[in-house]
């Protein structure tokens, strides 16, 4: 490679390299939100006893709240210590990146680390520490591991484990083990007389040995807890309903659910630009490694359609897989037309896919980063003033991350088994859906709890489409009786017992 083009692309590199580090200190001043701040409050809860599904509701996979926990614990729920661990993670994720990478060259190693930075951080808040990104700490193990030229029992066994930690969070998240199986039995097939039973020895067995290891240690929890029979109950009562919510928010008709994931299964969630660069870089290394990249960015590009919503977090699997394959643009041999295509494509990729984070910007600016931080401060400062003299517990009633990061922050216990209300108001008319409200009722009726807290604002997440409902009589029937309003702001409503002063 020509010394002016190894100086431009280190120049580009350094330079994106700064802007990482420039977003990452910004970003010490986010707080949880979207999924993470709910998710945090409820490691809480656990951390004080209750246990995920017979003390709490919630769908989300057993391996979620097990992560957030951990998370919890180590940072105490401290918003900074939460973001300290958070780039932690992407440091780890980075220096994982790099060993896994580096096979190709430092400089493309490098790239494929930064680059990823620079996406996620993109995201701002609302991407921090989703579950996607988590579960991408397995995925980066598993290419150490799985990059090597060949594979043994233990790395087998090993690739199993990873995905299998990786699906107790997100259960299709599991699909990134079949390249690495199906790469596997190709290999063997050319070193040896191919069988069905040296397979299932070989290749199957350890990988299926690794993966149920997390998943029966998870199965054992729930039995332990006596939590596995309310899981099963979400499971396949909750998690049908919930999959035909689309990526709008709004419930998607049967008859039309097929051409909408047609629709947006291309649109590779904005990230389509990306394919380009990753195309060439796979001509420019056209090896086992490069095709199981391939591969694997395949197969996370198809994971958003399983859950058929296509929200903008089910993509961090895909931009980690496709970025890495967009790195190895960065030209690391002699020819010198090479070098400079790529290079030029590795630039344009650049232009076109990565900018500072919108939440960055308005730091820059001076602006406030959200206005559902400021509606939480203010939350938290009531909670604190009014649950300081033996109030009874509080509970919080549409809505999820402003009221759980104001819960959170005051340590705020919940009066219902019920940490949001996401749940009762979409297929209304559906028997389970009616028994959550009833039981909900039935759940405020006995606490009858000091305060609820009502979020209106406009960002707040309504599902729309058919059989959905932005009405519950009951609730309002129980609040004009029970309730008065102590506080109103423009995008939240405190009701205060009658009778609790």
């Amino acid at each position: 490679m020509s010394s002016s083009v190894q100086r431009f692309t280190t120049l580009i590199l350094t330079l994106l390299a700064a802007l990482l580090v420039a977003q990452a200190a910004f970003s010490l001043q986010w707080t949880p939100t979207h999924d993470a701040a709910p998710l945090f409050y409820e490691a809480f809860l656990m951390q004080n006893g209750q246990i995920p599904y017979k003390d709490f509701f919630d769908f989300q996979m057993p391996g979620s709240f097990v992560a957030y926990y951990l998370l919890g614990v180590a940072s105490n729920f401290s918003p900074l210590r939460i973001r300290i661990l958070d780039l932690l993670i992407l440091a780890a994720l980075i220096v994982l990146t790099w060993f896994a990478m580096r096979r190709f060259g430092k400089l493309p190693a490098l790239a494929a680390g930064v680059l990823f930075g620079l996406k996620y951080l993109q995201g701002g808040p609302a991407l921090s520490l989703q579950r996607e990104y988590l579960l991408l700490i397995f995925v980066s193990l598993a290419l150490l591991v799985g990059l090597s030229d060949s594979l043994d029992f233990r790395k087998r066994l090993s690739l199993g484990l990873l995905f299998g930690l990786a699906a107790t969070i997100k259960p299709h998240a599991a699909l990134g083990l079949l390249p690495f199986l199906l790469f596997d039995i190709a290999s063997l097939r050319q070193r040896q007389e191919f069988s069905l039973a040296s397979l299932a020895k070989q290749v199957i067995l350890p990988a299926a040995i690794g993966f149920a290891i997390p998943v029966s240690l998870i199965a054992l929890y729930l039995m332990i807890t006596h939590s596995l029979f309310p899981f099963l109950d979400i499971a396949f009562n909750y998690w049908k309903l919930y999959s035909q919510i689309n990526g709008e928010m709004a419930v998607t008709p049967q008859a039309e659910r097929t051409a909408y994931l047609l629709n947006q299964v291309w649109r590779l969630g904005g990230g389509g630009w990306w394919l380009l660069p990753a195309g060439f870089g796979l001509y420019l290394h056209r090896d086992r490694q490069a095709y199981l990249l391939a591969s694997l960015a395949l197969v996370y590009a198809i994971y958003p359609a399983l859950s058929g919503q296509f929200f903008p977090y089910h993509y961090i699997p895909f931009v980690y897989c496709i970025v890495l394959l967009a790195s190895l643009t960065v030209p690391t041999n002699s020819q010198l037309p090479i070098a400079h295509l790529s290079s030029f494509l590795f630039l344009l990729a650049i232009l076109i896919n990565v900018r500072p984070s919108q939440t960055f910007i308005r730091q820059i600016e001076g602006r406030e980063i959200a206005t559902s931080t400021d509606r939480a401060v203010e939350m938290e400062r009531f909670l604190e003033k009014n649950l300081a003299s033996g109030a009874t517990p509080s509970s919080r009633w549409i809505g999820r991350a402003a009221r759980s990061l104001a819960m959170l922050e005051t340590r705020a216990p919940l009066a219902t088994s019920y940490v949001f209300d996401f749940y009762f108001y979409h297929h209304v008319s559906n028997p389970y859906i009616q028994a959550l409200r009833s039981d909900f009722m039935t759940q405020l009726r006995e606490a009858k709890p000091r305060f609820i807290i009502e979020v209106t604002a406009i960002d707040k997440p309504w599902v729309s489409g058919e059989d959905t409902s932005r009405d519950f009589p009951e609730l309002r029937a129980f609040l004009d009786e029970h309730y008065s309003v102590t506080m109103e702001r423009e995008d939240f409503i405190i009701y205060e017992l009658d009778n609790g002063r």
